[in-house]
């Protein structure tokens, strides 16, 4: 996943930058108060996204998190001490996986397993530091998840058969999905940070109807207004949830993070795959949150 991030943002470039630029300078205000010892960034992933120039001043240690062992070589450019750690952040994907791969039921035998995979066999990697930033990451656990249960079920299967019931193991593979995000929540409350920054996916958009060329830039067809979206006439789009259905705000924060409070928010669009760059018959673009957190629980 990570050379694909890689590729994808080199070739589509002039519709990445915005994104970001966002995402970094949502770190940079966060390090208007956010210092300290220790940093822990979760999906540092190859640093594309990472503004080393305005946070390594503010912390004297860094820890850089991952599941793609490849990243290892890129932390090194920073050119100063990194402590790497290569894990699933989620401490289960991986065994999650492993399991359904092993499976050896009929379709609704493995269906059932796959909504029995909702309660974590160990708690997720704890994120202790002074400070955390989860990095575009959260989203991310549940692509891992649905694409991971997609090509098992398809090998297992067959690619037709398991498009033909797209509905049904959508819907079961659900509750593992919103127990992924609810637990990453959850282990930055644990690890207990002074401060931390989530910065996520929260919804997805196709569309058809305009395309874009690679190598000329052009804005997206769609807008976020007033809480809602605007498309240019003749568009179709299609929003679904990139979180499950959780929303970043303060009923989640309160439940999940309650020894925190929101000190700030931030909202902007990705578009991450302009119709006609790419073989998908759709344009893709996703709705960014970021959320600054405070302890103010000791």
């Amino acid at each position: 996943m990570g050379l694909g991030i890689e590729h994808r943002a080199r070739r589509l470039a002039p519709y990445w930058a915005e994104h970001l630029e966002r995402t970094r300078a949502a770190q940079k205000r966060w390090t208007d108060k956010a210092h300290g010892e220790w940093l822990t960034v979760l999906g540092a992933g190859r640093l594309l996204d990472f503004n080393a120039a305005e946070i390594l001043p503010r912390f004297k240690k860094l820890r850089l998190v991952d599941a793609d062992p490849l990243c290892a070589s890129y932390w090194k450019s920073l050119g100063i001490p990194v402590e790497a750690v290569c894990v699933d952040i989620s401490g289960c994907l991986s065994e999650w996986l492993a399991g359904l791969k092993a499976a050896r039921g009929d379709w609704a035998e493995t269906l059932e397993l796959i909504r029995g995979f909702g309660k974590p066999p160990k708690p997720a990697y704890e994120a202790s530091g002074d400070a955390v930033l989860s990095l575009n990451i959260l989203s991310q656990l549940q692509i891992v998840w649905q694409d991971g249960v997609e090509a098992r079920l398809q090998r297992r299967f067959g690619r037709r058969f398991v498009e033909a019931r797209e509905s049904e193991w959508l819907e079961a593979v659900r509750p593992a999905g919103q127990m992924l995000v609810e637990q990453h929540l959850a282990a930055i409350e644990l690890a207990g940070p002074k401060f931390a920054l989530i910065i996520s996916d929260v919804e997805y958009l196709e569309y058809e109807g305009r395309r874009f060329q690679v190598d000329r830039w052009a804005p997206a067809p769609v807008e976020w207004l007033e809480g809602g979206w605007r498309a240019e006439m003749g568009l179709k789009c299609e929003v679904s949830p990139a979180l499950e259905g959780i929303e970043l705000n303060e009923p989640t924060f309160e439940r999940w993070l309650p020894s925190y409070r929101v000190a700030w928010q931030d909202c902007w669009l990705w578009h991450i795959v302009p119709l006609g760059t790419e073989k998908a018959e759709v344009g893709k673009v996703h709705r960014v949150v970021a959320v600054a957190l405070e302890r103010c629980v000791t």
